[in-house]
């Protein structure tokens, strides 16, 4: 670390160390929207599609629930949202990981309701007649792995703290637990910055220079790897299951018929000029990256190649191959 650079923080220090990694809906969140939409009426996956959105959507309103009282820390730090990071052997994943000079700060969110217990000999945590990983072990394995990653990565050895956060107002906590510091180790939302302040009492010794907390800002933020789920592959599904053609933005239905360079819904009248880009973003993301002007013919229901061809001359990113053996990259 640069022992050099002086330890304060001025107002103007402060402004470029907040939030280099802002909180985004995850792409798979983002992948499933698009694949139930997609999907042919009544297909038999459909409950099970809309029980993981469900359950990935209470995930994420409850990380971001978190935001609101992260706000009100006011001294110099650097938050970044969902980060995967691998560790030369596989990948960990931290939902909110917070710089301060003195330490790191790993938060853990649950967006859990009913009756929680937490049993930290058995390591486990219950749910009525479910049974989950131990959160805390969970954070703890985090901790370590990050604590590696910093050492192995930028020769940085930094100490790292956690918190576990349940952000539901409808879960009752209970510890079956032996651990004396439980509660300073899960704590719900509401809490959350009393905790946050009592941490960092404990670590009085500045450790990172504001250049240091930019260069593992920086370097933690390149350093992450999106995941994103082919839930067409894990749910067996195919091409021929998917409705073809251009969905319409106002009524959700698939009766957008192209005229005049712009698409015009059968059913409601709505007309638009892009609608579909849409469609090209679903099929790079449940069929493939690259497309044929014939496979475009079939996807968009447009029975004109010239019209495909300057969709996607206009689209695409870039080419592969030449001739009548084109693709366009999506």
């Amino acid at each position: 670390m640069d022992k050099g650079v002086r330890m304060d923080f001025n107002k103007e220090e402060r402004s470029g160390l907040m939030n280099i990694k802002p909180r985004v809906i995850p792409p798979d969140i983002n992948h499933l929207e698009m694949l139930l939409q997609r999907l042919k009426p009544n297909h038999p996956v459909t409950p099970q599609l809309e029980e993981m959105l469900s359950t990935k959507l209470a995930g994420w309103n409850g990380e971001q629930s978190l935001d609101f009282h992260l706000d009100y820390l006011d001294e110099p730090h650097s938050i970044l949202h969902n980060l995967r990071l691998y560790d030369d052997h596989h990948f960990f994943q931290i939902d909110t990981l917070i710089l301060f000079p003195t330490f790191i700060l790993i938060i853990e969110a649950k967006n859990m309701k009913g009756q929680i217990i937490i049993h930290r000999e058995k390591k486990e945590m219950r749910r009525d007649l479910e049974g989950f990983q131990d959160p805390v072990e969970q954070a703890e394995r985090q901790k370590d792995l990050l604590e590696e990653w910093l050492l192995r990565h930028m020769g940085l050895r930094v100490p790292v703290n956690f918190l576990v956060v349940f952000t539901n107002r409808r879960c009752v906590l209970e510890f079956d637990s032996s651990d004396s510091q439980i509660h300073e180790k899960v704590v719900r939302a509401t809490s959350l910055i009393g905790a946050i302040e009592r941490k960092k009492e404990f670590y009085q010794e500045k450790v990172l220079t504001r250049i240091d907390l930019i260069r593992v800002e920086r370097a933690l933020a390149d350093a992450h790897q999106e995941l994103v789920p082919d839930y067409t592959k894990r749910f067996n599904l195919n091409y021929s299951d998917l409705q073809k053609g251009v969905r319409c933005p106002e009524c959700g239905k698939y009766f957008m018929k192209r005229a005049k360079e712009k698409w015009k819904c059968s059913m409601c009248s709505y007309s638009s000029y892009r609608a579909h880009e849409q469609a090209l973003r679903e099929y790079a993301a449940l069929v493939s990256k690259v497309i044929s002007n014939k496979e475009a013919q079939e996807f968009l229901k447009i029975s004109s190649r010239h019209v495909v061809y300057r969709i996607l001359s206009e689209y695409a990113r870039s080419t592969v191959g030449g001739g009548k053996y084109i693709k366009y990259l999506l």
